[in-house]
């Protein structure tokens, strides 16, 4: 490992951490608003596309044989991978799902900030079509900067696991714009990416499960954020005690 790619990782990851922070706080303080699509940003989708090379560059200063065995990629038996991402970003979407439902009933509304998840939801059929490209390059950027560089790239002077879990960490507290709901279930989520880019050697494999959780979470995220503002800061059971309650005092002032 060279001291260009381990300054140049660390360094990039700082700055995605720096960024989550700075956002986190100017949404929390309502310093800025987010007017249109994120993904349909054009300077976004730049930045984005700079990173990317950014990564690809850092990943050739490693200095190891065959770069490809480290970062995994490209994909030895791409529709394998192919079929494995798309099975486990449908079970992580689920599932998530179920756990977000449940800890907002038990914990309310504070632990989850939905501002970025409006801002990815396309207003027409043009625009889930044109959300798909933007979206995929997003989450090629986060795969290959957490898993490719961080566990592949410092495979070689730290065990993968250790990385793995280090990433996942890393990769929950840059999602902190979500509040703290979405750190912990991104970081878990990154946990699991980690692991399962270390079973398969695949790099494609978390790209396309990663891309299947994000874009099924937009598909219902509609939904989602309307029953969340429905929602009252009040646990389901809670509410459904208060309610006879109510209706004695009601028939006793009658």
């Amino acid at each position: 490992m060279t001291p260009i790619f381990f300054i140049g990782t660390l360094g990039l990851i700082a700055f995605f951490y720096w960024a989550a922070f700075q956002s986190a706080r100017a949404l929390k303080s309502k310093d800025i608003e987010i007017n249109g699509n994120l993904l349909l940003s054009l300077p976004e989708f730049v930045f984005k596309l700079i990173t990317l090379g950014i990564c690809f560059g850092l990943a050739n200063t490693l200095s190891v044989d065959r770069v490809e065995n480290y970062i995994n990629w490209p994909s030895r038996q791409p529709l394998v991978d192919l079929v494995i991402g798309l099975a486990v970003g449908l079970a992580t979407a689920f599932v998530i799902n179920i756990i977000s439902v449940v800890a907002i009933r038990i914990w309310g509304k504070s632990i989850y900030s939905p501002v970025i998840m409006k801002s990815l939801i396309p207003r027409n059929q043009v625009e889930w079509v044109l959300i798909t490209i933007p979206l995929l390059l997003a989450v090629t950027v986060e795969e290959l900067l957490f898993r490719g560089l961080m566990i592949g790239g410092f495979s070689a002077v730290v065990n993968p696991w250790a990385m793995a879990l280090a990433s996942g960490v890393l990769f929950g507290l840059m999602h902190s714009p979500q509040g703290n709901l979405g750190i912990i279930l991104t970081g878990a989520v990154g946990v699991l990416f980690g692991a399962i880019f270390i079973f398969t050697d695949s790099l494609l494999t978390v790209i396309v499960a990663h891309f299947a959780l994000n874009f099924l979470q937009i598909i219902r995220a509609r939904e989602d954020i309307a029953w969340y503002e429905r929602f009252q800061e009040a646990p389901r059971y809670r509410r459904k005690l208060a309610k006879p309650a109510a209706l004695t005092e009601e028939e006793e002032q009658v």
